[in-house]
């Protein structure tokens, strides 16, 4: 509950019997809570919800997981275990109504995650992951913009550029997708032991044997990405091309993945080469559709631009483009034409004012 709530302030600390278990959990006080909403009181759970996981973390509360990677129920010696999530919300309710525990039943609208395809409901789950430690690799990139050596056009992009660098924390690089880079860690089938290689060892180092497995998840695409700029040219070597074309100039890319790839390039850059990939990095702005959002395939919201040259010419198109995409703009969708979206540089990355 929250330190400020008066009502409960003498059951801080002490030990409550979690129902339909048999296990105790301690009272906590944490101004994450509302003490506004519902009873003011709220169950924590570290191992399926971002923002309990930052309150375990400074309550030191255990991180259990419950389900299984298929979304069904991982209590095992429970009613519960190997049950569908949503036909096991619903036994728990009934449970709880037979004992006399259920007070009442209010819905309430709140923001739940959804796949942006297949529109299923996401189930935060805490996994083993890869991170790269960022509080030292992240200085030479503050230190880049703060010197001139590197530069935003506009200027007001490098206040981005440097919250997201001084408030940083480490890079989470593994993905579990059927695509990308492999991480290229190997494991001993024998004894456990975990080898890191840029080619697959022929036996494990520790015990000699030869029956090893990579590890099944693949780098972020960002990452890998972030190798770009100099990992084309024949990095690690200094090759022709690294000589000609590392570092370049100009980097032009649209404000939404700043944080993605172009601090992402500089730190990469700095912490391999030494060098900065560009000097200057010029902002534009990106076609939303009428809604705000960014067109894609997988939304199904782009126009097809022989369609508007069609309807309005070439030049016309051209036009729209040039004066909607000039920096830190956004040129919206009004459905069978662009037009420019009442965006300033300030607000850039919310959604468009209505036209």
């Amino acid at each position: 509950m929250n330190p400020d709530d008066d009502r409960y302030k003498d059951l801080i600390g002490k030990m409550l019997k979690l129902p339909l278990t048999d296990r105790e959990i301690p009272v906590i006080a944490d101004s994450y809570v509302d003490k506004e909403f519902g009873t003011g009181c709220v169950k924590i759970t570290p191992a399926h919800d971002p923002n309990d996981f930052e309150v375990g973390k400074r309550h030191n509360l255990p991180e259990l997981t419950i389900m299984h990677d298929d979304a069904t129920i991982d209590l095992p010696g429970s009613k519960y275990d190997g049950m569908d999530r949503y036909e096991a919300r619903k036994a728990m309710v009934a449970d709880l109504e037979a004992q006399g525990l259920l007070v009442k039943v209010v819905p309430h609208a709140h923001n739940v995650g959804t796949h942006d395809r297949c529109k299923t409901t996401v189930e935060p789950m805490v996994k083993q992951q890869w991170f790269v430690k960022m509080d030292e690799m992240a200085k030479p990139a503050i230190e880049a913009l703060k010197s001139g050596r590197l530069k935003f056009v506009p200027e007001s992009f490098g206040k981005t550029y440097l919250h997201w660098l001084e408030n940083i924390r480490d890079w989470c690089i593994s993905r579990q997708l059927w695509w990308g880079h492999r991480i290229p860690a190997y494991y001993c089938e024998e004894c456990g032991e975990m080898t890191v290689a840029k080619i697959r060892p022929d036996k494990c180092p520790k015990c000699g044997c030869t029956n090893l497995h990579q590890d099944e998840d693949t780098l972020d695409t960002w990452f890998s990405s972030a190798l770009w700029p100099f990992s084309t040219l024949g990095w690690p070597k200094q090759t022709e091309e690294m000589e000609y074309f590392y570092p370049t100039d100009v980097l032009v890319t649209g404000y939404d993945i700043i944080f993605f790839w172009v601090i992402r390039m500089v730190f990469s850059g700095l912490e391999q080469t030494g060098k900065e990939p560009f000097h200057t990095v010029l902002i534009h702005g990106l076609v939303r559709d009428s809604q705000g959002r960014k067109m894609s395939k997988s939304l199904g919201n782009g126009i097809d631009p022989l369609e508007v040259i069609d309807k309005y010419g070439a030049d016309a198109l051209r036009m729209t483009l040039i004066t909607g995409n000039a920096p830190a703009t956004t040129c919206v969708s009004t459905g069978s034409a662009w037009r420019p979206a009442a965006t300033s540089p300030t607000r850039c990355g919310t959604r468009p004012a209505s036209l």
